[in-house]
């Protein structure tokens, strides 16, 4: 296994670019540790290849770089051979087996055939972990369900494998799949926020499935990649997983293009962004609110996580950064951070530094 400080095998500048800004929830970080540590393995060496503090990892409302999330989980199922990691103690998925799926649903022709064919192959792998398509009314169901709810206590299989799937699927018909609704079985965790920025739609937790739901008219979407293409997503997944990819054409995606990376120069007002897309402040809000987030969300996740990258990987001093992320005083900027993570970007940068120590 590579160590954490090497480079990214075979993935493109472009999507290492865009990992570099983006972050995640340390609850997948450490739900990966956990799945480690019920499959026997000592976590301890885990831990030290992330170039994350330990106390970071203490903190709930933490948010590390997503590069670093991706490394652990590659890591992770190179040590047991498995991409379940050893749910229950048990090896399903070697290495290797995604791969084989994606290659057999390539030639199913459209959206519904794919998915089909993806869930009679892990069906026909997996005994315990059921995936089903169902259809009510107007709507398409994607589900999955644990014979064992235990073998999934904190839920995170499932949300891993319901993104996932999301994600694939999306890339299969060259557009996001745009969801109606996402259920979660489990209670409203405190990374909640987390599921909005994944599947921008409305999420409903305490539900009896885990599910992704939409128009079935998506159902007959052409699939529109080809083995050369497959041949590249392949090279560069999980990466492509974890990072928001390109397609997305949510109204969100469409506002941090907007926006752009440069926050040295002042943010462009709602009514301005109302006007690029064509839209009017009301009807815009509305639909942000049908996603899940707000014009002011957006632009502070954006600068948290560019915030985060710079504590994580540059040599600025913290004024510089304060500047970099548009705030015209360091202690506006520390008292953001704060609101933001939980933490001064001071004793951020200290816990960071003391791992590396």
């Amino acid at each position: 296994m590579s160590s954490a400080g090497a480079t990214f095998p075979r993935t493109n500048l472009n999507l290492l670019a865009k990992m570099k800004t983006n972050t995640v929830s340390v609850h997948y970080v450490n739900a990966c540790l956990e799945r480690a540590k019920q499959a026997g393995l000592d976590i301890q060496p885990f831990i030290t290849r992330l170039d994350v503090s330990p106390e970071i990892l203490q903190d709930p409302t933490a948010r590390i770089p997503s590069e670093e999330y991706v490394r652990l989980a590659i890591h992770l199922v190179m040590a047991t051979n498995d991409e379940f990691l050893l749910l229950g103690g048990i090896p399903r998925t070697r290495p290797g087996t995604f791969a084989l799926m994606a290659h057999a649903t390539m030639p199913a022709g459209n959206l519904q055939r794919s998915i089909l064919r993806c869930f009679q192959f892990y069906n026909l792998l997996v005994d315990d972990i059921h995936f089903k398509l169902s259809k009510r009314n107007d709507e398409a169901i994607i589900s999955l369900r644990f014979d064992h709810p235990e073998l999934d206590w904190d839920h995170q299989t499932a949300d891993s494998v319901l993104v996932l799937l999301h994600r694939f699927f999306s890339w299969l018909i060259g557009q996001r799949l745009e969801l109606t609704q996402v259920s979660l079985s489990g209670e409203p965790p405190v990374h909640r926020q987390e599921y909005q920025r994944l599947f921008r739609t409305r999420i409903l937790f305490n539900q009896p499935l885990n599910a992704l739901h939409f128009k079935q008219k998506h159902l007959d979407n052409p699939i529109t990649q080809n083995e050369s293409t497959l041949k590249e997503f392949l090279r560069d997944a999980p990466y492509n997983l974890v990072v928001i990819p390109d397609n997305d054409d949510s109204l969100t995606a469409k506002i941090r293009a907007i926006i752009g990376n440069d926050f040295r120069h002042e943010f462009p007002d709602f009514e301005s962004v109302a006007r690029s897309l064509n839209s009017t402040p009301q009807t815009l809000r509305r639909h942000l609110k049908h996603e899940g987030t707000s014009y002011q969300e957006i632009k502070d996740t954006m600068r948290r996580d560019a915030a985060i990258y710079y504590l994580n990987r540059s040599q600025l001093t913290i004024n510089e950064i304060a500047e970099l992320m548009g705030f015209s005083e360091p202690s506006t900027f520390h008292r953001a951070f704060k609101k933001w993570t939980g933490l001064t970007p001071g004793a951020y940068r200290q816990n960071s530094d003391q791992e590396l120590l």
